[in-house]
């Protein structure tokens, strides 16, 4: 079983996301990375005057960030046992390097399956539902993400949504939905959205072929009608139907874009309580 990777900055938020990423890791049995890195300040080299002193201000820098790490990882222990989860399968890490840097390191050295992430935090994140650091590791790495909301708590996932427009490119990302799915006995909706220039037939032609292709599996084809946005009809479906997790595959300037650009004013479930699940077009991770 490949295992979580989970960066952090130590903000609520990122601690929020935790929770829910310590509860997925127990309910898999996988292990959960913790990851913390930082970025070492650029400095001149007569620094003060004294660039024999260089060396020694780096080394303040990661001894000073060094220890706020150490003072932070049994916190999260304890923060996990609290909450009456296990925390045996924690594993801390420090690295230098940004975010995107550190999390494709960590991916290519241990068995990673999955990044989960706090949609924003203290530590430079945006106001908009998914900061620039969850984006760029969206763009940056194979694997899918799932980006928590801060106002997301974790409850046994036992419905999933996702959202297709029927390429086949889609199909990869929907098999590795059902294989999470099963691990969790959760139901998949797989949704598609009809607006006025969908043809009915068609759609239900290829939801009829998708099905043949998941015999046996948990999973509904449902079609909805477009109501004002395409956002907005999948949101409603969510909340009517008690959803726990969506999941979309990122094209550009599509659905994934739109939600990241969306405006908190516009109060969406996805923004306060929704975790979504992305999965990259051409990089659905096998």
């Amino acid at each position: 079983m490949k295992h979580i990777l989970f960066p952090t900055d130590f903000s609520d938020a990122a601690n929020n996301a935790f929770l829910y990423a310590t509860r997925l890791a127990n309910q898999l049995d996988v292990k959960l990375f913790v990851l913390y890195s930082y970025v070492t300040p650029v400095l001149s080299a007569t620094h003060a005057g004294q660039p024999e002193m260089l060396a020694d201000v780096y080394q303040q820098v990661e001894l000073s960030k060094f220890d706020y790490f150490k003072k932070q990882a049994p916190a999260l222990h304890e923060l996990a046992e609290k909450n009456g989860l296990d925390s045996s399968k924690l594993v801390f890490l420090f690295e230098e390097g940004t975010v995107v840097t550190s999390v494709r390191k960590v991916v290519k050295a241990e068995e990673i399956r999955l990044v989960v992430m706090g949609t924003y935090g203290a530590s430079g994140f945006t106001e908009k539902f998914v900061g620039t650091n969850t984006v760029a590791v969206i763009q940056n790495i194979q694997q899918p993400v799932l980006a928590i909301p801060s106002g997301a708590k974790y409850a046994p996932i036992k419905k999933i949504v996702f959202t297709t427009l029927f390429r086949d490119k889609d199909l990869a990302a929907l098999e590795e939905v059902v294989d999470l799915a099963t691990l969790f006995e959760a139901e998949v909706y797989c949704t598609h959205v009809m607006d006025d220039t969908s043809n009915p037939s068609n759609a239900l032609l290829y939801g009829e072929e998708w099905g043949k292709k998941f015999q046996g599996k948990n999973l509904d084809f449902v079609f909805l009608e477009k109501k004002e946005s395409i956002e907005r009809t999948v949101n409603s479906f969510l909340i009517d139907n008690n959803i726990d997790l969506l999941a979309i595959v990122k094209r550009n300037r599509n659905f994934f874009d739109r939600l990241v650009n969306s405006s908190l004013s516009n109060k969406f479930a996805f923004h306060s309580s929704t975790p979504i699940l992305v999965f990259h077009e051409e990089k659905v991770s096998k």
